[in-house]
């Protein structure tokens, strides 16, 4: 398979069929732990505020999102930069679900301090991301996180305030938005894919003269 990359311009590398589709699918599932995070982050805000479920439940169901993430990003990355992105993806989920505890105490420092918190993980991680992989540009992930999470704290306090109609406004941008961050993310991926250097194919070994006796 030759030619090239119609959105990158790169040549696409002599892989067969089957690597590519296992390439594709694994691009595919990254994209969709975005909106899997954004799904299970308004569970945890249901079953918290509205008392629906169980929020232990879904609690253990979002810290699997940074181990399927770690997943797929280790065979890109390696095993350092993964445990690296998944611990800060922990400390991201757990600062959100304080923050949306604080919010329903009306906790106004715990708040502001957890707010802080989590502004400061969102630039850490995208500068980490920007670091691992030329195509990614800590601006733009620091855009793309940061309108992620400002909309999750809206619709934290949206439910406080039974605003539901602006609540569901709120959640058809949030998955809108991470259907952006999944294209991204996704073109990193592809990128780095095609970007590293392919192995030289094998050379037919000159024949050895027979020797005789």
């Amino acid at each position: 398979m030759s030619g090239t990359n119609q959105i990158l311009g790169m040549p696409v590398p002599g892989q067969s069929p089957y690597y590519i589709s296992a390439q594709m699918n694994l691009i595919f599932r990254a994209r969709m732990l975005w909106r899997d995070l954004a799904t299970w982050l308004r569970a945890y805000m249901v079953s918290l505020y509205g008392g629906i479920g169980n929020a232990e439940a879904i609690s253990n169901r979002l810290y699997r999102i940074p181990l399927e993430y770690g997943n797929i990003l280790r065979l890109y990355f390696g095993d350092q930069v993964t445990e690296q992105f998944m611990n800060l993806l922990v400390q991201y989920i757990a600062l959100l679900q304080s923050l949306f505890v604080a919010l329903r105490d009306n906790d106004v420092n715990s708040i502001n301090n957890l707010t802080q918190q989590i502004y400061q993980n969102v630039d850490e991680r995208a500068e980490f991301l920007a670091r691992i992989n030329p195509f990614w540009n800590k601006s733009e992930w620091l855009s793309l996180i940061t309108a992620f999470t400002s909309m999750h704290i809206d619709q934290a306090t949206t439910f406080l305030a039974q605003e539901y109609e602006g609540n569901l406004a709120i959640f058809d941008r949030i998955l809108a938005l991470t259907s952006i961050i999944g294209d991204y993310l996704s073109q990193g991926l592809t990128y780095f894919v095609l970007s590293q250097p392919q192995p030289l194919p094998l050379q037919p070994q000159p024949e050895q003269p027979q020797q005789t006796f």
